[in-house]
């Protein structure tokens, strides 16, 4: 439960942190991206105004539609285009300065693809245009289309992002590595009181189990004395009672402070289920319940024996007792991976409430507390089963379809 505990934390805090840190340089790395492109569309829109003061819109270009550039600015790093467009809407002429890596017919398409859009400004292809309007009035309008080449700006951007990515990753790995470190200090107060909770219940169990020994044992040579006597006979009946009670929690103190690596063996589970079940034909045939287990093939699987064969009991155990007279109880397995299998144990009976369904493997939980309790039952049985199964990296779960409760256990 504390590992359990302490991976959750981890994983929360890391996913926060991780998720913060991502927001940050993304916030980042867009707010850079925006402040680039409004300062490149704030120099382009000087560039074309200063073009409007230098030339008339409306001259004739020496090279106007000769597929050449006429004439260039002075901009010293930036590739630049202008496009002359008349009130008629025909281009008139195109400037360039500096690198010239798009042809003059490319520059007029593009020219018209921009003018055929709503906006005053955008982008086309690796560049980014701005339009500017020229007014004469009862002539009409004029315009010059600026372009400038954006690579520049978009690879910053990428590098930009990739040194991101790199920071986030690193980030995150420390940010593990934190909140393991912090997951470890904030554990160990709960991890202390846990440990001393199951090893009062330890230790507990062990100084009741002589008194309650003892007493068993003269209540026993008293019936032998007196012979049969009502008060003598509860005396016995909850000595037992007693007896169980504390066996259990030792059992389930044991499994929760024990590693079972160590014990880990290769088996057959099919034999397991048969040696297991076996022994429950006689209860079952008194109930006139039908026992069915017959697996068909060898499934091999790692694991503690020993304690997956407590599991089986006590499915098997509950569902003969929780089975309708006349039922049955059937008891399957399959192969689940390779390493793996899914157990099922299913009986006729009263269905689960699906409202208790996950509360039925806490310890002490019994949904219908008088027949528990005529039973001798404490609602341990199957929150030993869980510690088993989650000792095994298994999983264990109940549902109840078509008149059937199954428990499923994969191990």
């Amino acid at each position: 439960m504390i590992k359990k505990l302490r991976i959750k934390l981890v994983t929360v805090l890391t996913l926060i942190l991780s998720l913060v840190l991502g927001g940050i340089l993304a916030a980042v790395n867009i707010f850079n991206y925006n402040v680039n492109m409004e300062e490149a569309y704030r120099r382009l829109g000087m560039i074309t105004s200063r073009a409007i003061v230098q030339d008339d819109p409306l001259a004739d270009f020496s090279n106007n539609n000769a597929g050449a550039y006429d004439k260039s600015y002075g901009v010293s790093d930036s590739e630049i285009y202008l496009s002359y467009v008349g009130i008629d809407g025909e281009i008139k002429g195109i400037t360039a300065a500096n690198e010239t890596n798009y042809t003059y017919e490319q520059i007029s398409a593009f020219t018209n693809k921009a003018l055929s859009r709503s906006a005053k400004q955008g982008k086309i292809d690796k560049l980014i245009y701005t339009i500017t309007d020229i007014n004469y009035g009862a002539f009409g309008k004029a315009h010059i289309v600026g372009f400038m080449n954006n690579s520049d700006n978009i690879n910053n951007f990428s590098t930009m992002v990739a040194s991101s990515v790199i920071i986030w990753l690193v980030g995150s790995f420390v940010i593990l590595i934190l909140a393991f470190l912090l997951s470890m200090w904030l554990i160990k107060p709960v991890e202390d009181a846990f440990n001393r909770q199951k090893q009062f219940i330890s230790d507990a169990s062990h100084e009741l189990k002589t008194p309650i020994a003892v007493i068993s044992a003269n209540a026993d040579i008293l019936a032998g004395d007196i012979g049969e006597n009502k008060w003598l006979g509860y005396i016995q009946s909850e000595s037992e009672r007693m007896s169980k009670l504390i066996n259990d929690l030792l059992t389930l103190t044991r499994i929760e402070m024990q590693s079972d690596k160590a014990q880990s063996t290769r088996f057959d589970i099919c034999n397991t289920l048969m040696e297991v079940t076996m022994p429950f034909e006689s209860v079952a045939f008194e109930k006139g319940v039908i026992l069915e287990c017959e697996p068909e093939s060898e499934i091999f699987i790692n694991g503690n024996e020993g304690q997956i064969k407590q599991v089986v009991a006590i499915l098997v155990d509950n569902a003969i007792k929780h089975c309708y007279d006349g039922g049955s109880v059937t008891v399957t397995v399959e192969p689940a991976t390779k390493s793996r299998c899914k157990i099922r144990v299913s009986n006729t009976g009263e269905p689960i409430p699906e409202k208790v369904r996950k509360k039925i493997f806490e310890r002490f939980y019994r949904a219908d507390e008088s027949r528990n309790r005529d039973n001798n039952r404490y609602g341990l049985g199957l929150a030993i089963a869980k510690q088993i199964v989650d000792n095994h990296n298994g999983s264990i779960d109940v549902s109840c379809e078509m008149g059937y409760t199954t428990f499923e256990v994969i191990i």
